[in-house]
């Protein structure tokens, strides 16, 4: 796949500023973004029912749905795609999976438990001759949200944490804030979707997220090496490079056919 020209600056400085700024939003801004999600939840917004969202991240995936498989220097994990609710990121990531272009690539930034980005060319998530950046409309739907295991498509411009425009090679993983029983009367405060509020307390995830990104897969296999790689401490509070190092040594595509771990799911009727 040929690179793409332009993009945005991405260099070790802003990783830091990213997390830094990721922090902050965590601590004081998620039941403001879960408030304004909720207050949405009764409009339609192109096409999309944001007072009935179809929670597909929980429901079994057909067989021929796309897999990507990430073995990494820690263990194996995979990802069911949502190709019909992020075409664009979707085609985009697919091909340079199988451009080959993942292996090989860096695990270069945690938040310990809550989030881990991945896909670099460079340990320290710089940029290199060889990364790809190109850029993306963000897709969102009502019906994926930042549940632990969501695969993100993730970008942005100069030093924003959120812009409309997404995408380049790296991908952010999501983990779970903890929910605590202040937290979890704090969402229901904050809107009164219950089905939605239950399913982050059943699967964790990170609730301020929604709607800010392009969420394109879910984790469903090997959570184990997925919580220990979420697990790993950063340098130090200023420096979000882990402080273990973590390669994606192949990155690969496959069918859930192929791949099948019903036990994930809790509903199991296929949409």
């Amino acid at each position: 796949m040929a690179k793409e020209k332009g993009g945005y600056a991405h260099d070790k400085n802003r990783n830091r500023s990213v997390a830094q700024i990721s922090i902050l939003v965590l601590c004081f801004a998620m039941i403001a973004l879960m408030t304004v999600f909720f207050s949405n939840m009764g409009k339609k917004k192109d096409g999309e029912d944001y007072q009935n969202p179809n929670l597909i991240q929980r429901q079994l995936p057909a067989d021929d749905t796309t897999v990507v498989v990430f073995e990494t220097t820690m263990g194996t994990f995979k990802a069911v795609l949502y190709e019909d609710k992020a075409p664009e990121a979707s085609k985009y990531f697919k091909g340079l999976v199988e451009d080959k272009y993942y292996d090989g690539t860096y695990v270069f930034n945690v938040e310990k438990d809550v989030y881990f980005l991945g896909g670099s060319k460079a340990k320290d998530g710089a940029d290199t001759d060889d990364t790809d950046k190109k850029t993306l409309e963000k897709e969102t739907s009502a019906d994926l949200l930042p549940f632990k295991g969501a695969m993100i498509s993730y970008g942005g411009k100069s030093n924003e944490f959120i812009s409309n425009e997404q995408s380049g090679s790296r991908l952010l993983f999501v983990g779970s804030v903890e929910f605590t029983e202040e937290f979890k009367q704090e969402l229901d405060s904050a809107g009164d979707n219950k089905e939605v509020n239950k399913a982050f307390e059943e699967m964790g995830g990170v609730p301020n997220f929604t709607k800010q990104y392009t969420i394109f897969g879910q984790v469903y296999d090997g959570m184990d090496t997925y919580n220990k790689i979420l697990g790993i401490e950063p340098t130090d509070s200023s420096n979000p490079e882990p402080t273990k190092e973590v390669k994606f040594t192949k990155v690969y595509l496959s069918t859930y056919g192929e791949n099948k771990n019903d036990s994930f799911f809790p509903d199991k009727s296929e949409d």
